[in-house]
């Protein structure tokens, strides 16, 4: 059962970048659209704003980035933060800082409301930023017998719950949608429906850098290979890499597929394993 950690809608302003960053802004708009947060043209309208730290000084009026957009952006949200407007401060190349003082200046005037950030990962980053706007509602739903436990990260709610509803037409299915910066305790109720169910599948898209170490973790904590329920974990072709389980392979059954075939490739390996 997927569990809403979040009751809390919210809108993102994406400041304006310095050229360097027009790649990482592409990319943290995609993360921001797949986890479903909405866009907003205008701050004025926004709960909270994201500015992205590059090469460009936009916080002294003697750098070279103080009067562009991304400078005029930064300066107005600092204007607007209070309890209703939230600012967040991104430094994805957190190694610049060292060659770059004006970061410095930047971490040590952070106000109310507002947050500096350096974690290279933007899923992690957009988790961090879920976490702090949203007021997290507690508690799992208690599990139950099915042929599949399926877990994902919510940044892949949308091809998850497609390949769930393929799923569910012909075998039982218990999902489950985890939030890493949620605060609750996962771990019960994962080893109890594990326990409870014939086959575990971690399943991923965006969420690579989540999805490889938590189904190491969750392999571990269930028995590992004495374990009477096996796992697998499956990407997207979309954009998992089959580079991303080579630490995996030697005692987890692993694949990359396209989303429209894993449901079958899931189905495979539950046919398979209970003729084992």
């Amino acid at each position: 059962m997927a569990i809403n950690l979040y009751s809390r809608k919210f809108t993102v302003f994406l400041a304006d970048v310095s050229t360097d960053l027009n790649e990482i802004r592409s990319e943290l708009t995609e993360v921001l659209f797949n986890a479903n947060i909405t866009l907003s043209d205008d701050i004025k309208s926004a709960d909270c704003s994201i500015h992205i730290l590059g090469e460009s000084d936009i916080y002294s009026p003697n750098g070279k980035g103080y009067n562009t957009s991304a400078g005029e952006h930064f300066r107005k949200a600092k204007t607007l933060c209070n309890n209703d407007f939230k600012m967040f401060v991104w430094n994805p190349k957190g190694n610049i800082s060292s060659d770059n003082s004006y970061i410095n200046n930047i971490r040590r005037d952070i106000v109310e409301n507002s947050f500096y950030s350096d974690k290279p990962s933007p899923i992690i980053f957009v988790e961090d930023i879920r976490y702090i706007m949203n007021v997290k509602q507690k508690g799992i739903s208690k599990h139950e017998p099915s042929d599949i436990f399926f877990l994902y990260n919510e940044l892949d709610n949308d091809t998850a719950n497609s390949i769930y509803n393929m799923l569910r037409d012909f075998v039982s299915v218990q999902k489950l949608g985890i939030n890493m910066s949620s605060g609750v305790d996962y771990n019960t109720y994962i080893n109890e429906q594990l326990s409870d169910s014939k086959i575990g599948v971690v399943y991923y898209d965006y969420a690579g850098d989540w999805a490889v170490p938590f189904a190491r973790q969750i392999w571990k904590d269930s028995g590992g290979n004495s374990s009477k329920t096996p796992i697998t974990v499956i990407g997207n072709t979309d954009h998992a890499k089959t580079e991303d389980l080579s630490v995996l392979k030697d005692f987890m059954e692993c694949n990359i597929d396209d989303k429209l075939r894993i449901p079958l490739d899931i189905k495979v390996f539950l046919d398979k394993k209970m003729q084992s």
